[in-house]
């Protein structure tokens, strides 16, 4: 049920009431001064305070009225440059630096009228915004009631009918996602100044390459969690390596131009305060990288080294991640906390969330727990819609949103992410999606009333609907619609981005941005509450403590399903990613001294408890591991 108390939040209307007084009183400042005053430019400049540009109007010549167009084509861009990288310091310097350089182009006469004019354009403005806000709301409270009519059974039924994810151990990789696995993992293991398997546009935004390693290490920890927890090797190694490049300096420095415009200081510290799109996005990929392979190394002293410029260095460890972003949810007014200075999106904090859940499991703190309640209130008060569903994003100077920028892609991801922490609301968001958005006609999977942002891709910024049905895909994956996961991800490889062989023989899809090759990924690994569970949860404990394969050639050994049921065996299926012959397999994880049949062979282990074994891969091969 959508709660009464969705998009009611005290502390949105608080700041939203604190910008509207503040406005207020530069309003009448101006407008007094500009009455008032003898000062041609004193007068000229106090008008600037109403709205960028308005003395400039004022000054009333050829130059002031083309410095007034130069300025109103400015507000768009700075206003973008604010919300894209959290540069207030942009939309300032045009607003107030308008309103000072109609002074200096101030001569001894003024057009009089433009005082009044603007007075009355800017009430008039501010009270349609204030009518046409009222109106969305009460249209949402309107939709809040009749959603809430249909939202208990829809969720029951979605429950009822979701496809219960495989028994552990029962899971294995056909060829073809084993090779889209692959080509993340080529990703993955490209070095650090090697990003030609990544979208580089810019660091600011939701197509930064950071989002893009992050992803790899997500979706190799799944592989790695329910199909081949008895296997590290490469993709281990893929998760590491994304980890550590992450924290270069080629990604981290949009850090220091963002505290810079954004906070003005000079501070770059990439944790303790705000940019949860890191200490969230990164906890969450640590955490899932541990929990699959036991890896405990970033838990260390320091082993975490952000380079944010020239000298610019700060060392971290999971833990302190851990530390941040509850120390700032637990001091946030909103508890939810920017990314971008001074700019809130609920999807990071979610995902921020998750991280904290994994780091209570990993490291045996309790702040999930402890913040669980003032982050559901919030979420619910201030990052909800009346209508039930998750603004993307809110400001935290002014309490107001960007319009348009919520719509079904963002629901999706957003409702995967609720899962492990809040799974009432994850269910509901998806039975929206589900019950008013993803449809069916004569058979063929469609998606309808598309938002804005929708028709884009995330990770590349180019147009287009298509990448929307891998977010379609991951969601319907997470809750169990077996159909709208596999519909989704047809279209995707079909229609929209075709699914490309490389020299290599791995699998992506053509076009597709490397952000939403990740979310496509995952939809292909994924089954009912994985994700969930895989935060809440990770392997089975039994899993982790058999024969281990540690080491293998990539591509030439592809890794299918690598597990062990009772901590004695392992069962492992291989593929040639080359050509077929003979390959050597190094394990771990044996009784040091035992005898151990691999394959058709038998070995004994050495004092380490290692062994190694060549074995012949063509196509798909069993390999079983177990005590002689």
């Amino acid at each position: 049920m959508i709660p009464p108390s969705a998009g009611l939040g005290t502390t949105k209307r608080y700041y939203q009431r604190r910008t509207m007084f503040q406005y207020a009183g530069l309003y009448v400042l101006g407008l007094w001064c500009f009455q008032n005053l003898q000062s041609t430019a004193l007068r000229a400049t106090a008008l600037g305070l109403l709205f960028p540009g308005a003395g400039l109007v004022a000054v009333a010549t050829i130059p002031s009225l083309l410095a007034f167009v130069m300025t109103i084509v400015g507000i768009p861009i700075t206003l973008f440059v604010w919300f894209a990288m959290g540069g207030v310091v942009f939309p300032l310097l045009l607003w107030f630096g308008s309103a000072g350089l109609a002074g200096l182009l101030a001569k001894d006469k003024l057009f009089d009228s433009a005082g009044p004019a603007w007075g009355v354009f800017c009430v008039g403005a501010v009270t349609w915004m204030i009518w046409k806000s009222s109106t969305i709301n009460a249209r949402g409270h309107s939709l809040q009631q009749t959603r809430n009519k249909w939202l208990p059974s829809k969720v029951k039924s979605m429950q009822d009918q979701a496809t219960p994810a495989p028994a552990p151990g029962s899971r294995e990789l056909d060829e073809k996602t084993l090779r889209f696995v692959q080509h993340m993992v080529e990703r993955g293991l490209t070095k650090h100044d090697d990003l030609s398997y990544h979208d580089v546009i810019d660091q600011f935004q939701t197509g930064a390459v950071r989002y893009q390693l992050y992803g790899v290490v997500d979706s190799l920890a799944l592989y790695l969690t329910y199909y081949a927890p008895g296997f590290h090797g490469y993709a281990a190694e893929a998760c590491r390596n994304c980890i550590e490049k992450s924290l270069t300096k080629r990604v981290m420095s949009y850090w220091k131009w963002e505290r810079l415009t954004g906070k003005f200081t000079t501070d770059y510290d990439p944790t303790n305060y705000d940019n949860i799109m890191v200490t969230g996005y990164l906890g969450v990929a640590i955490g899932l990288y541990e929990s699959a392979t036991g890896d405990r190394r970033y838990e260390e002293k320091d082993s975490l080294d952000f380079h944010i410029a020239d000298g610019i260095h700060f060392s971290k460890s999971f833990g302190d991640l851990a530390d941040a972003m509850y120390a700032n949810m637990a001091t946030n007014d909103y508890c939810l906390y920017p990314c971008e200075p001074n700019w809130t999106y609920s999807l990071c904090n979610l995902i921020g969330m998750a991280g904290l859940i994994i780091s209570s499991r990993m490291l045996g703190n309790d702040y999930a727990e402890k913040i669980k309640p003032r982050f559901e209130r919030a979420l619910e008060d201030e990052m909800t819609e009346p209508d039930g569903r998750i603004l993307p994003i809110r400001s935290e100077l002014t309490g107001l949103t960007i319009p348009g920028l919520s719509g079904t892609l963002s629901d999706c991801i957003n409702a995967m992410n609720l899962t492990s922490y809040l799974p009432h609301i994850g269910s509901r968001v998806w039975a929206i999606i589900r019950n008013e958005h993803v449809t069916y006609e004569d058979g063929k999977m469609d998606v309808k009333d598309l938002r804005g942002a929708d028709k884009m891709d995330p990770g590349n910024y180019k147009g287009g609907i298509g990448a929307l049905r891998a977010f379609v895909a991951g969601c319907a994956a997470e809750f169990g619609d077996e159909q709208v996961r596999v519909d989704a991800l047809e279209q995707l490889d079909t229609e929209y981005f075709p699914v490309t062989a490389t020299s290599s023989g791995a699998l992506y899809n053509k076009g597709l941005s490397a952000t939403s090759q990740v979310v496509a990924l995952m939809a292909r690994l994924m089954r009912y509450q994985d994700l969930a569970n895989a935060t809440l949860y990770g392997p089975e404990p039994n899993a982790m403590t058999g024969p281990l394969l540690a080491e293998c050639k990539f591509p030439d050994v592809l890794v299918a399903k690598a597990y062990s049921h009772h901590g004695k065996n392992l069962e492992l299926v291989l593929y040639n990613g080359k050509a077929s012959g003979k390959q050597t397999l190094v394990f771990e994880r044996l009784n040091p001294g035992a005898k151990y049949t691999i394959g058709n062979q038998r070995v004994t282990a050495d004092k380490a408890g290692k062994a190694a074994v060549e074995v012949d891969l063509n196509g798909r091969t069993e390999v079983n591991v177990s005590p002689a």
